[in-house]
């Protein structure tokens, strides 16, 4: 099995690491490639020395107008001169050949001022992206190392100095970054300490079935501390508890067997290859998947189903059914999930649109409010009601996303599919309903708002 396949895409993780700012003021340089007709106008003149205008235009086969039009703008930026009829390098033409490649082409240096708002995080002491999106109670805090706030400017300093590149190329995202270069720094500021997120996937590593975190966009040789530190904090997590009742309940809600003996066996390397092996498998009115409904690949297949729904003026409830655990909902995914779904249904004609995370008796007290700025309800549901370890997202009667959470190792892989049959999506929604019988137990309830400014 090779590394590609045998590592499977399950979910992501935002680790919230404490950071420092400081404020840096810097001049630039970047290599601009000159226009075609002026590159080979010098190139030409680089190699003959002179040349007239009219053997020049002869040998461009341009017109005079045209020809003319090229060489006094040319000489307009001092790139080159007439002697007599001639025309020839003016110096500044000739510098441009004087840092040029091997290949003789010659490009233009742009000197530019560069203030920015660095942040160095308290783990490795490695610049990171600033993040647009504020922090939360669900995401995994990494602690800082003792004493790293004691970060002098000096330091700061000659860290950006020494990995401008990656700076350029993964912080600044300049569009062109092996063309931008750091000239110097004429001033560092220290200031604010906040945190800023760092975002990761998580992984079914086949291999040695075990869930992982990976860190595709840091290199081990710089961000080697603040990966471990990372995983390290993912190792103190848990994944949701299997229950028996599992089995019975997932075939009840999609119709769809295939699982039942992995969810008896999710020990056994060979029954998830069968599991996963099974997944292009069309059911009846079902969609097998693998991985977070928030995932891109999966919340593309749902905001389809959305987007051919026809809209009515009732109100449609998104319920989220959580498992029990610590690992779930550790991302700023599940808001931004939440945003879209709303968004489509917008767009389809949706106007009273309310959402609801439900949560099992044995989910923990401290992850109960964890996401309650994203969601305007919190429902307990019963005790037994539904097996721990079930994951349902629910998008009124239009589709429903239902996982089982099987263990592997000390986390859990979310398995499952989408539902589209109208009476078992009925039956999902009244099982996430509260009815008249007792247990249920409302933690919030807030009037519906735009989520997209609470995410």
């Amino acid at each position: 099995m090779s590394d590609s396949s045998s590592r499977i895409e399950i979910d992501t993780v935002d680790f919230q690491l404490s950071c420092r700012r400081f404020t840096i003021r810097a001049t630039i340089t970047r290599d601009r490639q000159l226009p075609v007709v002026d590159e080979f106008v010098l190139r030409l003149l680089a190699v003959v020395d002179r040349m007239s205008a009219a053997k020049m235009r002869a040998w461009f086969g341009f017109s005079e107008r045209e020809m003319e039009t090229v060489i006094l703008d040319m000489s307009r930026r001092n790139l080159i001169e007439f002697v007599h009829d001639d025309v020839q390098l003016a110096p500044a033409g000739r510098d441009l050949f004087r840092t040029a490649t091997e290949s003789g082409v010659p490009h233009v240096v742009e000197v530019a001022p560069l203030v920015e708002n660095v942040w160095f995080d308290l783990v490795s002491r490695n610049m990171v992206p600033a993040s647009r999106a504020r922090a939360g109670d669900y995401l995994l805090k990494v602690a800082e190392q003792p004493g790293a706030r004691e970060m002098p400017e000096q330091f700061a300093r000659a860290a950006f100095e020494e990995n401008f590149r990656d700076y350029a190329r993964r912080i600044r995202r300049f569009p062109d970054p092996d063309a931008v270069n750091l000239y110097s720094i004429s001033d560092i500021e220290g200031g604010i300490y906040g945190h800023q997120i760092l975002r990761a996937g998580l992984v079914l590593d086949m291999d040695r079935l075990l869930v992982r975190p990976i860190f595709p966009d840091l290199s081990a040789a710089n961000y080697g501390k603040l990966t471990v530190a990372a995983s390290g904090a993912w190792g103190m997590t848990a994944g949701a508890d299997p229950t028996s009742a599992t089995s019975a309940e997932m075939e009840r809600m999609t119709g769809d067997s295939r699982l039942s003996e992995v969810i008896g066996d999710p020990g056994s390397m060979d029954l998830w290859r069968d599991a996963l092996a099974d997944l292009p498998r069309l059911g009846d009115g079902f969609k097998p998947t693998v991985g977070a409904p928030h995932l891109p690949r999966n919340l593309d297949q749902l905001l389809t189903a959305v987007a051919e729904f026809k809209g009515t003026d009732e109100r449609c409830d998104i319920i989220w059914l959580r498992p029990n655990g610590s690992t779930w909902g550790r991302t700023q995914r599940v808001g931004e999930a939440l945003v879209s779904i709303a968004d489509a249904l917008r767009n389809a004609g949706m106007t009273n649109i309310k959402t609801t995370i439900a949560m099992p008796r044995s989910a923990g007290k401290s992850v109960r409010m964890s996401h309650k700025r994203l969601f305007n309800r919190g429902l307990l549901l019963p005790q037994g009601h539904l097996p721990g370890n079930l994951e349902v997202l629910a998008v009124g009667g239009v589709v429903a996303f239902v996982n089982a959470h099987l263990p592997v190792g000390a986390h859990s892989v979310p398995i499952g599919g989408l539902v589209f049959n109208g009476k078992r999506l009925a039956r999902i929604v009244e099982r996430l309903t509260p009815g008249t019988g007792d247990g249920w137990e409302q933690l919030w309830d807030v009037q519906p708002t735009k989520l997209d400014e609470d995410v």
